[in-house]
């Protein structure tokens, strides 16, 4: 009698426990878990894109993906649906999260290409100060011989195609943060060369808007991105402070993606 009443309990609990997952309802646990595995899964994109275990496409595609997902999130946030859509939510953060996983975890030598692009741009840097003689002849002189330096050393070191050491990738990586905290010690250009990129990209936009390459959609998505890029940016320096290193990495990533998304509309 008592096995019948026990097994009675457990089925009725069962069917509960079934019709309450196919119940139209909220998830506010779901919801919640969602956002934290979107949150995370943005880090480790944007974490790899500045480290160079992610290329530029692979960030990007990722971050393609995630949007995909957090739009069919935003459209079952605090509504009342069947548990199995939130289910499919979490089943492809999961599988984006792996995919991150594995690119980060199969990406080696990467020292050698993050490198040469950090190179280039501090040559772009150099290039820029000459024309708009920001420095002293002498100055110029010493940050380009510093930079050629660097470049031989390098270009040496990888002769014949070979990968270089972690030593020898680390040696390269300190001499090119010493030059480029020299770079911005004596122009101060870190802060107003991010805000003259924010103003450009705004006149593309603008520029995309009025010949309509746009849709109303991308535009507002466009816009969107840089007035966040540009609110976050104008309190970093508010006062006159200039940004940290962190910061100033954080706002020209976000710039990079975004002017990465308008190039692709061309």
């Amino acid at each position: 009698m008592k096995r019948n009443i026990l097994l009675t309990v457990l089925v009725i609990f069962g069917m509960a426990l079934l019709s309450g997952c196919a119940m139209i309802q909220t998830w506010p646990d779901d919801e919640r878990n969602a956002e934290n595995k979107m949150i995370v899964i943005q880090e480790k994109i944007g974490d790899g894109l500045k480290t160079g275990a992610l290329t530029p496409d692979q960030s990007q595609m990722f971050l393609t993906t995630l949007k995909g997902i957090r739009t069919d999130y935003s459209a079952l946030r605090n509504k009342m649906v069947y548990r199995s859509e939130w289910e499919s939510i979490h089943v492809r953060l999961d599988v984006l999260g792996d995919e991150i996983n594995r690119a980060l975890s199969s990406t080696t030598r990467i020292q050698e290409p993050r490198n040469a692009d950090r190179i280039v741009a501090l040559q772009h840097r150099i290039d820029d100060i000459r024309i708009s003689r920001r420095l002293s002849l002498s100055e110029e002189r010493d940050l380009q011989y510093r930079l050629d330096t660097i470049r031989q050393d390098y270009m040496r070191m990888t002769e014949g195609g070979r990968y270089i050491s972690i030593d020898e990738g680390a040696d390269i990586a300190l001499r090119l943060d010493l030059l480029e905290t020299d770079l911005n010690r004596i122009t101060r250009v870190e802060e107003p060369w991010s805000g003259d990129r924010i103003d450009a990209l705004q006149r593309r936009i603008d520029d995309a808007r009025i010949n309509r390459r746009l849709t109303v959609t991308e535009e507002r998505d466009f816009q969107y991105r840089l007035d966040s890029i540009r609110r976050d940016y104008i309190r970093m320096t508010e006062g006159g402070r200039y940004i940290a290193r962190e910061e100033g990495a954080d706002i020209a990533l976000r710039l990079d993606l975004l002017e990465t998304d308008l190039n692709r509309l061309r």
